[in-house]
Formats: C-alpha cells, structure tokens, sequence
C-alpha cells in the first residue's frame, strides 16, 4: 500500500533517495511552492545575523536551486561551494551562479560521507536535513568545517507535515521534533533562531496529491510499484479527508538559523 512507499526505514538508502530525486529535477520548482517560500523566508532570517559579505559558502543538497537564488540576492559570495546527491543538477545550479560568484564549485554526493571545505563563513540548505541518517555527528561535522562563530542555515519540517498521509496510512516520514534538532546541534551550535508554521495545499482529487509529491521527490524511499489496487485503497482513503476546497495536504516547515559554539 502507499505506507510502503512514505515509510522511512531507520537508515534512508540514499541511492533510492537520489533515483526519486532525479526523477523529479525537471518538475521540482514548478511544484515546489512552500519549499520555495522556506527558500526565501531562511535567507530574510540570516540577513539579521550574517555580513553580507561571504569569503566561502557552502549549500548542501542545493536541488534546482531554489535556495541558491534567494541567497546570491543579498549576500555577496566570493567561494560558492554547492553540494547534491543528483549531480545533473550541477548544469542548473552553475547557471544560476554564473558571473554572480567569483569562484564555484559543486561537489556531487552524500553529504554525510564527503569531504568538506574547511573555513566556511556560512553552510546552508533547504528541506536536506530529514534525509541525514546520523544527525548528531553530522552536525558536528559541519560545525568543524565553519570558522568560529559562523552560520548554519538550514530548513526542513516537523512531525505535522503530510499528516493527511499518515492519517489515511498509518505511516509516514519520520521527521524530527523542534527539541530533537536542537539537541542534535547542540555539541556544536547554538540556535539563535526558529521560526515554524503550518501550510495546506489544495488539491482536486487524491491522485492529484499523489502527483504532486512524486513532482517534488518526496514519494519515499522504499522501492515498490504501484498496482490499480494500492492506487484504489490509497484514492478511497484520502477521499475521507475531502473539504470545500478539495483535497489538503499539510506542509509543517521549519527554519533554523545555529552559531558554532
């Protein structure tokens, strides 16, 4: 059923992961609207604590890039370092970051497993964090590879997002809870800022939910097909959730901005 394509297991397969991401790289931003607006509410949070002038940057799990143009906008970055586990995505991103930067580099792969820059000034990414396996010492990574008192950026969600999929299914996305980030941050950062909400999308029919979060990658980690009777089991259970505007699915964004200690 639809619960074996949403549930996580304990450790994500990133070679799965990265397959349903580069099936969605041509239709992601068209889509992606509340990543979008994380995108552009992250950058207006760092504005408040970082100098517009950045040496050497660093965005992990940089996707088509919609984080990465709200972020040459208003800082000025010498050293762009850009980093996803889809490297086709490296053409989409240069672009963006042609004659705006005055060096880039995009590094392809599992974040968690590469070698990163050292002296960063800021590292930064949008909606990545839910797909890192070993939180706690990967934050501690990171805070190993910033200058002191740098920035860490990052976005993700909390434990409401797609709750409509885990009340019709039983299963769901294991995000993390607000205290359980910071915690995690906590042997190398501390949180100077948070901010949340809640975002429903709209949509006409329960397949069109469905739709809609293949376009954005985010239809699981676990690989089965879908048979006319997954698909007729998930439509009739959805169709439940109906309301005057059609069919929600509910967004739970997060957006946290940490200093290294």
């Amino acid at each position: 059923m639809v619960e074996e394509l949403l549930e996580l297991k304990p450790q994500i397969d990133k070679v799965l992961l990265k397959k349903r991401f580069e099936s969605a790289a041509s239709t992601y931003c068209a889509h992606a609207k509340v990543q979008q607006h994380m995108a552009v509410r992250l950058v207006e949070m760092a504005q408040m604590y970082l100098p517009i002038k950045q040496e050497r940057l660093m965005e992990f799990g940089c996707g088509t890039g919609l984080l990465t143009q709200q972020i040459i906008k208003y800082f000025s970055v010498g050293d762009y370092v850009i980093n996803d586990l889809v490297d086709r995505v490296s053409g989409l991103v240069h672009t963006i970051l042609k004659n705006r930067v005055a060096k880039q580099q995009f590094i392809a792969g599992d974040v968690e497993c590469l070698d990163l820059p050292d002296a960063l000034d800021s590292i930064w990414s949008g909606a990545t964090i839910q797909w890192i396996n070993q939180l706690q010492p990967f934050f501690y990574k990171l805070s190993q590879h910033l200058k002191p008192g740098a920035y860490l950026l990052v976005s993700s969600f909390g434990p409401n997002n797609y709750k409509e999929i885990k009340a019709t299914t039983g299963n769901g996305i294991a995000y993390k809870t607000k205290e359980q980030l910071i915690s995690a941050a906590s042997s190398g950062f501390e949180l100077m800022a948070f901010e949340e909400w809640h975002e429903q999308l709209w949509f006409s029919t329960p397949l069109e939910v469905l739709k809609h979060m293949r376009s954005t990658g985010v239809n699981g980690v676990s690989a089965c097909s879908w048979t006319k009777g997954r698909m007729s089991t998930f439509c009739n259970s959805y169709s439940q959730l109906a309301q005057s505007d059609g069919y929600p699915l509910t967004y739970h964004p997060y957006l946290m901005v940490f200093k290294k200690n």
